[in-house]
């Protein structure tokens, strides 16, 4: 199963750098949303009742797309952060979507479909670390 990546920011060093205030206010924001969406995935309850995996899977798929929402509401002025956001957070509709797939072709026990799923999935999920590291590089840099 997917497991998101906690953005390492060091904001201390960010502001000592001189980097503007904007700058670290948008993104502590960003951060923010993207960290507590990872802390609520990681702390969600599994359906020990469901061997499939499929209610997992559409649980998971239900909070991909609340960080999702949420990144999406982070007021950013800074154009380069703004892309960033925009790439994180379909990146993060497409593990949703790959998910859903998934959790629907185990459940209509089609091996194809979840083929297909899976590949969709891990080419969705391995957008992250590199990602992840772009807005690191970003919000650290001066």
């Amino acid at each position: 199963m997917h497991q998101p990546k906690i953005l390492a920011l060091c904001l201390l060093a960010a502001a000592v750098c001189g980097c503007g205030q904007k700058k670290i206010t948008e993104c502590n924001a960003m951060v923010q949303v993207i960290n507590s969406g990872v802390v609520a995935l990681e702390k969600a309850p599994k359906n020990e009742s469901d061997p499939t995996g499929v209610s997992d899977l559409r649980a998971m798929a239900d909070a991909m797309d609340k960080v999702a929402v949420e990144a999406a509401s982070v007021q950013l002025t800074i154009p380069e952060l703004k892309k960033l956001r925009d790439e994180y957070q379909k990146m993060v509709k497409d593990i949703a979507k790959a998910e859903r797939d998934l959790a629907s072709a185990a459940q209509d026990k089609d091996p194809g479909r979840r083929t297909a799923a899976d590949g969709a999935l891990d080419g969705a999920v391995k957008q992250e670390d590199p990602l992840v590291d772009q807005i690191n590089k970003f919000c650290q840099a001066p």
